[in-house]
């Protein structure tokens, strides 16, 4: 029958019945908002359609695509991928669709968010591998969704995929929801209770992966000569990650800027700072007063300076650049006018704060949700100081690309955070300096 001969009531029934299978998981599971924010920015984004149709073809032994591998002029968009596969699925088991392509797209794209086979906020190459698997997965299972945060594989359930403590932890109250509502559940189908099964064998698994990230990440194991106060506060706070650090080899520097670098640092050593509190580090550098500090080279408007608490802005780059790659909120940063090279972590080059009494200072806020604590270690006999940012991030991941030269003392970073409900934060980071040395 012909789609134009369709009744217009029995068209929007079979279209709700599609979206309302009951063994898929509701659009809201995932993130109506955050899916609906990635439809509108990648429906239109293309990638090469000849390497496109490779992907595809990796799957499917004859997708409907005619366009060479070579062709580097056409292009293929979310919309055409999404099509494509769905055609081509259907086309695999012996199907055809009766519906145009408007009314088909919204229709796969729908059942491709619930089932939670888009795994990015960008259509790419490897975004379009990743969905085929998650495909692949939840049809190995009897259709049922691929849930964010699980893999269906339990081969996959190991150290090596997953180093964060904060992330297994997640998925295991993740995974507790979901066996409870499954057990609850009166009348459960065959497809729910392979899917039942499965959830428990998870649940086994990431309860052991757990107790074995804590062995190889957690900071009670690993941080270096943890006195006693410091270690109480990372169990009284539970703190369980190490969110960033950065060393610094200060054997160069002069005596009093090493006396004034230690000393600045070794004012937030131990220092715990709530939800959404404000770290002004000015204050923290002054908390038992500015006689702790001395005399020092400064680099004071593009030239070295001989002036009070020369070496305090190596304490600010060396809290600001773990800070910032942790995914703090920086409120305020004064990058230095002349950047010397020696002077900071190599690292940091782009990365770095400035700090002057009064005039130039480094605000930020704890946006991780959970207590944050600094750690600094000094080994003096290595000549090295090592920052460490302890707390429990709100993110799956936290990505950092850089630094990046786009101009003659212009560098650029850029931090891509995903959070554990699927949404994903963007931010470029651009410093520009006058003199480079």
């Amino acid at each position: 029958m012909k789609i134009k001969h369709f009744p217009f009531g029995v068209l929007i029934l079979l279209i709700l019945f599609s979206l309302c299978e009951p063994v898929k998981a509701a659009p809201a599971e995932y993130g109506r908002a955050f899916g609906l924010l990635v439809h509108q920015q990648n429906e239109n984004m293309p990638v090469n359609l000849g390497r496109g149709q490779q992907i595809l073809d990796s799957y499917f032994t004859d997708t409907l695509l005619r366009s060479s591998y070579e062709d580097q002029t056409e292009l293929m968009t979310q919309r055409d991928f999404l099509l494509h596969f769905e055609k081509s699925r259907l086309k695999a088991e012996g199907k055809e669709t009766i519906f145009n392509d408007q009314l088909l797209y919204p229709m796969v794209w729908l059942t491709a968010r619930r089932n939670n086979w888009l795994p990015d906020t960008r259509l790419t190459y490897k975004t379009m591998r990743e969905f085929l698997y998650r495909y692949s997965v939840s049809e190995k299972f009897g259709g049922i969704p691929y849930f964010e945060g699980l893999v269906l594989d339990e081969e996959e359930i190991h150290p090596g995929n997953y180093k964060s403590i904060n992330q297994v932890t997640a998925i295991q109250n993740d995974l507790s929801v979901k066996l409870n509502n499954l057990r609850k559940s009166t009348v459960i189908s065959q497809n729910q209770q392979t899917l039942l099964k499965t959830l428990v064998v998870y649940a086994e698994k990431f309860d052991n992966l757990n107790i074995q990230l804590k062995e190889l990440y957690h900071p009670l194991n690993v941080l270096p000569d943890l006195p006693d106060d410091i270690r109480q506060k990372i169990l009284d706070y539970d703190l369980n990650e190490i969110l960033n650090e950065i060393s610094y080899d200060y054997s160069g520097n002069t005596v009093n800027r090493i006396h004034n670098l230690t000393a600045g640092l070794a004012q937030m050593n131990g220092r715990v700072f709530m939800p959404d509190e404000i770290i002004n580090f000015e204050q923290e550098l002054g908390r038992n007063g500015w006689g702790i500090y001395k005399y020092g080279w400064v680099i004071f408007g593009g030239i070295e300076a001989w002036q009070f608490g020369g070496g305090l802005c190596g304490s600010a780059t060396m809290i600001f650049t773990p800070s910032w790659r942790a995914g703090l909120e920086i409120i305020r940063r004064f990058p230095h006018s002349a950047y010397y090279s020696s002077l900071y972590p190599a690292e940091s080059l782009g990365l770095d704060a400035t700090i002057y009494r009064g005039h130039k200072n480094l605000i930020m806020k704890n946006t991780t949700g959970s207590p944050l604590m600094y750690y600094v270690y000094n080994n003096s006999e290595k000549k090295e100081i090592t920052v460490y940012l302890v707390g429990r991030s709100p993110y799956r991941s936290v990505s950092i690309e850089g630094s990046i030269k786009t101009a003659w003392g212009t560098y650029k970073w850029i931090r891509r955070m995903e959070r554990f409900d699927g949404t994903v934060v963007e931010e470029e980071l651009v410093t520009r300096y006058g003199l480079m040395y």
